[in-house]
């Protein structure tokens, strides 16, 4: 073959990739339709457990509320799900143009509000991590820092020589308080879930910080393209799930460190453990108070996290939504008992000083 033909034999084939490659309008409507209900599928726990800032002041005090502010974030994610539907509309008359054009807008909308999302959970789980390390109860002598446990409860340590000393029952008493001994049993899970979180929180945050910047380079008057945008967004989404994962160490140095809170999961009475002439009672979680033993919903194996009081019950927002679930569905199924037929509730609610009618001030958006 001649110089002029396989010229034309190059020019054939460049035209043929340029021509299967092009993506037409509809085309791009259609899979920005699908990339786009993917992350509103995801982003609409995330909006309703934390649609305000800071919690839980931005809240309204009163759960019997008849009307309730949604929130900044919830408010901006029904804008963006309100853009989604007009292009849906578009796409589904077929008119492309205008419907791409409304999923670009909701993009960059949705862009913009994971932007401060990513950062108020990265704020929310630096918090709950050092809550977590540090003492809950500084009046408590037995409560105790992770440092601390470190310290006193390591080998080699005075509390260690302690418990391997050998002693003569009744006639030697103990040189410590039995009640401690879980801190040397799981000193180095906690160390180690101290760790991890807080390896997860610094990768939260490079996350961020490397889809912030993506465009930060662009010339004035410049803007992202539709797949800059993309790329940022799922960097603000990775950074979310690590932070996440840093709230689950952080519910894990709860558990280990407050095994005893939940003693209450354990007997017939569902009360708490009787402890220095201190009589039990039964707690009160989220505003309810019942016989949680007898809770149909609360299984001490799998415990859901609204049960689970060796976390403070503010942070129980925090870990339902690590699991991806909405706190305030969460209340009403397993505390409140929604599904149940004929209003019969299968465990009598003793008290409830913020109400029982919490679907008055459920959000209509749902």
């Amino acid at each position: 073959m001649n110089r002029k033909g396989i010229a034309f034999g190059l020019a054939l084939i460049l035209l043929s990739t340029g021509y299967t490659g092009a993506e037409s309008v509809g085309e791009k409507a259609y899979n920005k339709r699908n990339e786009l209900i993917i992350y509103l599928r995801k982003l609409r726990p995330m909006a309703y457990n934390f649609p305000c800032e800071p919690l839980p002041e931005c809240m309204p005090q009163d759960i019997n509320e008849q009307r309730r502010e949604p929130g900044k974030n919830v408010t901006v994610y029904r804008d963006i799900k309100r853009i989604y539907q007009e292009g849906l509309i578009y796409l589904f008359e077929r008119n492309y143009v205008n419907s791409y054009s409304r999923f670009l807008e909701a993009q960059a909308r949705l862009d913009k509000l994971l932007e401060d999302m990513s950062q108020q959970y990265i704020d929310r789980t630096e918090v709950m991590i050092r809550e977590a390390i540090e003492r809950q109860n500084p009046n408590d002598p037995r409560d105790t820092s992770v440092v601390d446990i470190s310290i006193d409860y390591g080998p080699g340590s005075k509390l260690r020589r302690d418990f391997d000393q050998d002693r003569e029952i009744p006639v030697d008493v103990r040189r410590y308080d039995p009640r401690n001994y879980h801190y040397a049993m799981n000193k180095y899970r906690i160390e180690a879930n101290m760790k991890k979180g807080y390896e997860m929180l610094g990768m939260a945050k490079e996350a961020r910080l490397r889809a912030v910047q993506i465009g930060q380079d662009l010339p004035e008057g410049r803007t992202l393209s539709p797949d800059q945008l993309q790329k940022r967004i799922e960097g603000y989404m990775a950074s979310i799930e690590l932070a996440r994962q840093a709230k689950i160490n952080a519910e894990f140095i709860f558990a280990l460190k407050y095994p005893y809170k939940n003693y209450y999961m354990l007997n017939p009475t569902g009360k708490t453990e009787k402890i220095d002439q201190e009589n039990g009672e039964i707690p009160t979680i989220h505003g309810i108070k019942m016989n949680w033993s007898k809770n149909p919903y609360a299984f001490p194996k799998e415990l859901h996290p609204l049960f689970d009081l060796r976390v403070p019950q503010k942070w129980h927002r925090d870990l339902v939504d690590a699991r991806e679930k909405r706190f305030d569905d969460e209340i009403d199924v397993h505390l409140r008992f929604r599904y149940h037929k004929d209003g019969e509730e299968p465990v009598e609610i003793m008290e409830d000083p913020q109400g029982q009618n919490l679907q008055d001030g459920r959000d209509p958006g749902l």
